[in-house]
């Protein structure tokens, strides 16, 4: 009888010890949706893909007005434009819509001036060209959330959002290729349906790519040639 009640004794103590061990590792508390909120982090906001083009006489004839117009349609834009502000666009000073600070480019289209393309942007995303240096040609860059407007004869107002980093270019070195740009903008003035095939061979050089597109206008209206080349390389020579 000694035996049996030890050995009960012993299996009462034994289950109170795993008792004890089990109370010691408490099981973890069930994930709840708290928690997988703070552990999920944002998406990351996908890089707008920036519009680098040179826009060159703003034609409805250049596919490049067409584009643009079409991204300004979605309601935000990054943009690097290459610019010629002087005959193709003009700038107002006292802009029709738009906030303080902001100007309005009124862009013509086959030379009527009752057919324009007026956007309103900040001033500070307009770089114009150094008059003193000879240079016609400005930038417009930027990330802007864009706004379409029907009153004061504006059609899209520009608020900044973002900054677009300026690319590299060959502009400089490319300015040497007289001979490119005349083949080039002869074959755009011949087969306008060639534009997307001589457009990617100008893509690293934004001023050169404006003087192909005006010097093929010129010679599919006037005959000549004009001075285009002068124009976007001025500043180089």
């Amino acid at each position: 009888m000694r035996t049996i009640t030890s050995l009960v004794g012993a299996t009462i103590a034994a289950l109170a010890l795993v008792g004890c061990a089990e109370e010691a590792t408490p099981e973890p508390a069930p994930a709840t949706a708290a928690d997988d909120v703070a552990t999920q982090e944002p998406p990351a906001e996908p890089e707008p893909q920036v519009f680098r083009e040179s826009m060159g006489l703003f034609r409805a004839t250049d596919p490049a007005t067409a584009e643009l117009v079409a991204l300004l349609d979605t309601g935000v834009a990054a943009l690097d434009l290459t610019l010629h502000v002087q005959d193709e666009i003009v700038v107002s000073a006292e802009p029709a819509d738009g906030a303080a600070g902001s100007v309005d480019l009124r862009f013509f289209f086959d030379e009527h001036e009752d057919r324009l393309l007026t956007i309103n942007v900040p001033e500070e995303t307009l770089t114009l060209g150094d008059v003193e240096a000879q240079d016609s040609l400005s930038t417009l860059r930027g990330v802007f959330d864009v706004e379409a407007s029907s009153g004061s004869g504006v059609d899209y107002v520009l608020t900044l959002t973002g900054e677009v980093p300026e690319a590299e270019s060959a502009d400089e070195e490319r300015c040497g290729e007289e001979d490119e740009l005349y083949a080039d903008a002869e074959a755009l003035a011949d087969d306008p349906g060639a534009y997307a095939e001589i457009r990617e061979r100008w893509t690293d050089s934004p001023r050169m790519w404006w003087a192909v597109k005006a010097t093929a206008h010129s010679l599919a209206e006037y005959g000549d040639v004009s001075d285009s080349m002068a124009t976007a390389c001025a500043i180089y020579w």
